[in-house]
């Protein structure tokens, strides 16, 4: 007698289970996609200018992974830092 009194309750949760769950997903919409920000120039940053690492005196072209990135540095064009001593990672050039 004791058996079933525990083991009723159990089979009544367990067969309750999905039954709930399936109606919980349908009410609850996906969820939207956030939209990325355009990516922005940096303040001093224009199309026209390098990112000269002023620590290792290395310059970076738009687009690469530490244009404006590094912890010390300043925008110039290509012309003024080569003027200032910087060469282009792994001596490239970024405007031909």
């Amino acid at each position: 007698m004791k058996l079933s009194r525990t083991l009723l309750p159990l089979v009544l949760i367990l067969s309750l289970t999905p039954t709930l769950s399936s109606q919980n997903s349908a009410a609850t919409p996906a969820p939207k996609p956030i939209p990325k920000p355009a990516a922005q120039l940096a303040p001093g940053a224009a199309s026209n200018k390098v990112w000269v690492n002023t620590a290792s005196m290395v310059y970076h072209c738009p687009g690469d992974r530490y244009y404006g990135k590094t912890k010390a540095g300043k925008y110039m064009t290509e012309p003024e830092a080569k003027a200032a001593g910087a060469h282009g990672e792994r001596n490239a050039t970024c405007f031909k």
